[in-house]
């Protein structure tokens, strides 16, 4: 009888194969579902905010207020009113919106230029920063990568006060360029792009130097080429800081023809009418191009987070 149990056991129909098959359906179907609840959970609370804001950007302020408790599905859907009112005026369509000064169309086209200017220009002096951290030869080089490191640790609100008179001396204040010039250089950006550079293979470089050709060729014609997944990332990343950047324009743009998004959606509160559901288009409007961007890219995104942890 024992025989016989254990080549039982052994071919998988025992009452210790069937336990221990039972305890590895539990463990397995249990993690995924506390997987399930943890997502859910996560996508709850980031959600959540993002349709309450969205129902609401088709309502007036009191339709917003009348529905906001108890909380029910008509406090994010707007069933009781739907209307585009609130993007007109965030546009500055309409008498009413112009009489107040509302344009948050060119708002938009600011931000948009300044993020694609600052962009463009990060990724050509970041990226010749990075070729000499990530691929270079140097002396002393992990001394001043960790002089540039220290400086991104720093808070930005520490150094507002200098950064505003070297811009003002440079006759830059109130101007286009004091949303471009502060940014142009970073040493996040440069750090970043040293690792992916650094993971393109050296013999590429050994290839292209035995062909006559010199470093900036080796940059623009081997590495950037092969690094294409980390430039489109650190764009990403990068447009989407300087499309949220608040504070600096806060303080260096006061002319209104000048104003990014962030700080012409701030200008449309006002402590006698807060017009709520112009405030909440005009927050949909301004998330609207980072979410595109971002959708457009993600593959790359992904492709980059992958390679950064298969490395790591």
């Amino acid at each position: 009888m024992e025989k016989t149990s254990n080549v039982t056991a052994g071919l998988g129909f025992g009452p210790h194969a069937r336990r221990d098959r039972a305890s590895s359906f539990v463990r397995r179907w249990g993690g995924n579902a506390l997987t399930v609840f943890l997502y859910a959970v996560i996508a709850f609370v980031f959600v959540t905010p993002m349709a309450w804001v969205f129902g609401n950007s088709f309502r007036s302020p009191a339709s917003i207020f009348a529905n906001l408790n108890p909380v029910s599905w008509k406090t994010f859907i707007p069933f009781d009113e739907f209307s585009l009112n609130n993007y007109l005026q965030a546009l500055g369509v309409g008498d009413v919106a112009r009489g107040l000064g509302f344009a948050l169309d060119r708002a938009l086209l600011i931000s948009l230029v300044s993020s694609v200017v600052v962009v463009g220009l990060s990724l050509v002096f970041n990226s010749g920063a990075a070729y000499f951290f990530g691929r270079l030869r140097f002396p002393r080089k992990n001394l001043v990568l960790m002089y540039v490191l220290v400086t991104m640790m720093i808070p930005q609100q520490v150094v507002i006060v200098p950064l505003f008179l070297v811009v003002n001396q440079l006759g830059m204040i109130n101007t286009f360029w004091a949303l471009v010039v502060p940014w142009y250089a970073s040493p996040f950006i440069t750090f970043a792009l040293a690792q992916f550079f650094a993971d393109v293979p050296p013999e590429l470089d050994e290839a292209a130097t035995m062909d006559g050709a010199n470093l900036f060729q080796i940059l623009t014609n081997v590495i950037i080429p092969n690094s294409l997944t980390g430039l489109l990332t650190i764009s990403l990343l990068e447009f989407q800081f300087i499309w949220n950047e608040f504070y600096w324009p806060l303080v260096a743009i006061s002319s209104k023809e000048l104003m990014p998004v962030q700080v012409a959606i701030a200008t449309q509160f006002t402590d006698r009418d807060p017009q709520w559901g112009r405030v909440f288009a005009a927050m949909v409007l301004a998330s609207l191009p980072v979410i595109i961007l971002f959708m457009v890219l993600q593959k790359y995104f992904y492709q980059s987070a992958a390679m950064s942890g298969i490395k790591g």
